[in-house]
């Protein structure tokens, strides 16, 4: 029933586009118009001479009082009101008209300086003939037992969603599911990668679009897609091309465990780019590591057990070389790399924790990410970045896996303080600010005893 209902309010849509596109202002045609006249609009005086209607439009002289049931218009080319009786129902006109329904649609009729081709209004008729053909009862199908039990139950035949289909190609209008674009997309994708002519940038974009939708993303990898984009990452020298595709690998695995499983196999060629990228420039161009660190976040944060893969091929090194390194890393990798962490932290089960731990125990990334924490605060120009980092400072601290706390970090949050003091008062983000500001007050005193503790251990 909802499927018929959709191509139903799909198809009246249609129409009234096509027609607001198909109707013209022509010599004696009005745009301001009054199905009825009443006397309370178009009566001057109570004693005033009636004006007598016929079949033809007649203009309203002033003072002429206007009997009730007339079809008045004002005249756009003249600025004068006319009126004339409406039509009866055996009456033989262009207007079309929905009688279940009491709507009427009118078409203006063809003029020697028509404007608009004839394909234009061979649509319209198609599209006025397919919707008088539509079902328009609200009531279930009669397959539905409960409702054909139900006495006074009106039962008409749906059409079928090919056969909604058909009556739209005979305008030459093609409706396709989003299963069908992604299917053909894919197709286009192949052919633009070996051929050098055809763009593949807007060709990713609409896969992107549509891999939102959980059940697109499923039928996607159903059909090879994520295999095909696998391979782009993995093989391509074309650093745009693969930035794009480790984007669309991020938005299929979100929250899609399916997908995800199926994409598994393409994290060493993820960690390859990342490696590449802190030895060469060009591999740091086009958002290679930003969409890339988001493709194996999304993939690590829709199924834990991906730690496991990224242990197997050593992330630990390049996640610690990604924060420690100075001018070759975005701060906004840095601040991934931050959230992801701070997230799995969080979130993991006992499990997830251990496998974490092994991680974090790989190449000393837990000292890298701490130890880098004060700079990542002083060079991050977004407030959001900030609390990103501030927010892993709050889990790594809960969870003891800070203890050497650099000694630059207090000055780091006093800068963060200051920096933000000045504008606390600005309406437009003074509130946010001021939660900023008393995170890092409660982040200062835990640092503070944290350190001290760890000097009394010491001692």
């Amino acid at each position: 029933m909802l499927v018929h209902n959709s191509f139903a309010v799909i198809l009246i849509l249609l129409v009234t586009h096509v027609i607001s596109q198909h109707l013209t202002t022509v010599p004696g045609e009005e745009v301001e118009d009054h199905d009825v006249a009443s006397h309370s609009h178009f009566s001057t005086s109570s004693h005033s001479e009636e004006f007598v209607a016929t079949h033809e439009w007649q203009e309203i002289k002033e003072g002429q009082s206007i009997p009730k049931g007339l079809h008045v218009r004002v005249n756009l080319q003249t600025g004068l009101k006319e009126a004339k009786l409406l039509r009866s129902e055996g009456d033989d006109s262009n207007a079309a008209s929905d009688t279940n329904h009491g709507v009427k649609m009118t078409f203006a009729e063809s003029t020697d300086n028509d404007k608009h081709p004839a394909t234009k209004r061979g649509i319209s008729a198609a599209l006025e003939e397919a919707l008088k053909n539509i079902a328009t009862s609200q009531d279930e199908p009669s397959g539905n037992k409960e409702f054909s039990s139900q006495p006074n139950v009106n039962k008409q035949t749906f059409k079928s969603i090919d056969e909604i289909k058909e009556v739209f190609s005979k305008g030459n209008i093609t409706l396709s599911s989003e299963m069908e674009i992604l299917s053909n997309l894919l197709k286009e994708l192949t052919i633009s990668v070996d051929d050098l002519n055809k763009p593949f940038q807007p060709i990713l974009d609409d896969i992107e679009f549509y891999l939102h939708n959980l059940d697109n993303a499923v039928y996607f990898t159903d059909i090879g897609g994520v295999d095909v984009i696998s391979n782009l990452v993995n093989t391509s020298s074309d650093t745009s091309l693969v930035a794009k595709c480790a984007l669309v690998l991020g938005v299929a695995c979100q929250s899609n465990v399916y997908v995800t499983k199926a994409a598994r196999k393409v994290i060493p060629a993820l960690l390859r780019r990342l490696q590449l990228a802190a030895n060469d420039e060009v591999h740091r161009a086009h958002q290679v590591t930003e969409h890339t660190l988001f493709a194996i976040s999304s993939m690590v944060r829709t199924d834990h057990r991906t730690i496991s893969d990224l242990i197997s091929h050593g992330a630990g090194a390049i996640f610690s070389n990604i924060v420690t390194s100075h001018g070759i890393f975005s701060i906004k990798s840095k601040v991934k790399v931050y959230t992801l962490f701070s997230d799995l932290l969080s979130n993991g089960s006992d499990e997830d924790n251990e496998l974490l731990s092994v991680l974090l125990r790989q190449s000393d990334l837990t000292a890298g990410l701490c130890h880098s924490l004060s700079t990542s605060l002083v060079q991050a120009s977004k407030v959001s970045d900030v609390e990103k980092l501030l927010n892993f400072l709050q889990v790594s601290l809960a969870y003891n896996k800070c203890n050497g706390l650099p000694f630059d970090l207090e000055y780091a949050l006093i800068s963060v303080q200051q920096k933000y003091t000045e504008d606390i008062n600005d309406p437009a983000i003074g509130d946010y600010l001021k939660e900023i500001i008393e995170k890092v007050s409660v982040l200062q005193s835990v640092v503070r005893q944290t350190r001290s503790l760890h000097n009394t251990d010491e001692l």
